[in-house]
């Protein structure tokens, strides 16, 4: 648009300057030189636009090839803008959608490493658990001859269980991998206290412990026997105890709500 109005301009001044030669005459010297200023100086600024235009072509031109060559192969880098600008929009949304198609993809990879992380944790607490069951067994067993030798702080070794079919008539499978880790591990005891006046603390893996009463049932050196818990309606279960060659093997129950029976099943050592 500025190109044509400097066009127009052009086409003024010659027709201004043939009007000045006609009446050249008629004018005195300095209106002629004022006239003449004066339209020099518009067909100055007029250039200077003529310069920007130009300018901002050139830059408008070199981003067109610059988003041809980019997006664009090289077999049709060099058509004409109309055409051009068709091809570009088909590359773009060709690239948007497989833009899409990558972020789709990053949220499934990052789901399955999340489970694999899941996956992981689960290993390791059951390697530290078959660690801890491995160091407790090659320690030098104890066992209590009289019941007062319970006195004092015992560490468990344990390890989850299942319990299948009858009580009486059943089969223990260990490592019970399906078992979700935290549902186990608030149940998991590591260390037992005896106190005086047949007070007990209870220590669980999960960070709590439990102060309550204890009550040694049918205690023997050489055969199997329970030790009861409980703080009022607050807090009750039972351990059974049985002398083995590795030590004092010791089980119990763990309070959830499935189909099968489930037990920590271990070793009690001091």
């Amino acid at each position: 648009m500025k190109i044509g109005i400097l066009k127009s301009t052009i086409a003024v001044l010659v027709f201004v300057l043939a009007f000045l030669s006609c009446n050249v005459n008629a004018q005195t010297k300095k209106e002629v030189q004022f006239s003449l200023d004066t339209l020099y100086r518009s067909h100055l600024k007029l250039n200077d636009e003529y310069r920007q235009l130009i300018e901002r072509w050139k830059q408008y031109d070199a981003f067109y090839r610059h988003v041809k060559a980019t997006m664009l192969e090289k077999e049709l880098a060099n058509e004409p803008i109309e055409e051009g600008a068709v091809l570009v929009d088909e590359a773009w949304n060709k690239q948007t959608a497989h833009l899409k198609s990558l972020e789709d993809s990053t949220v499934y990879l990052v789901d399955s490493l999340n489970r694999l992380y899941e996956q992981h944790q689960l290993l390791q607490l059951q390697n530290e658990l078959y660690l801890r069951m491995l160091t407790g067994q090659l320690n030098e067993a104890a066992f209590p001859h009289t019941e007062k030798e319970l006195l004092g702080s015992w560490n468990l070794f344990l390890k989850p269980m299942q319990l299948s079919g009858d009580a009486y008539h059943s089969g223990l499978i260990s490592h019970n991998p399906f078992t979700v880790a935290d549902s186990l591990q608030q149940y998991n005891i590591y260390r037992l206290e005896f106190l005086p006046d047949e007070l007990a603390n209870i220590y669980f893996k999960d960070g709590r412990s439990q102060k309550c009463f204890y009550e040694v049932n049918a205690f023997s050196a050489g055969q199997p026997y329970s030790i009861s818990y409980s703080k009022q309606e607050e807090f009750k279960m039972t351990i059974h105890v049985s002398p083995m060659p590795s030590g004092l093997e010791v089980s119990y129950e763990i309070p959830l709500d499935t189909t099968q029976v489930l037990y920590f099943n271990g070793v009690m050592k001091p």
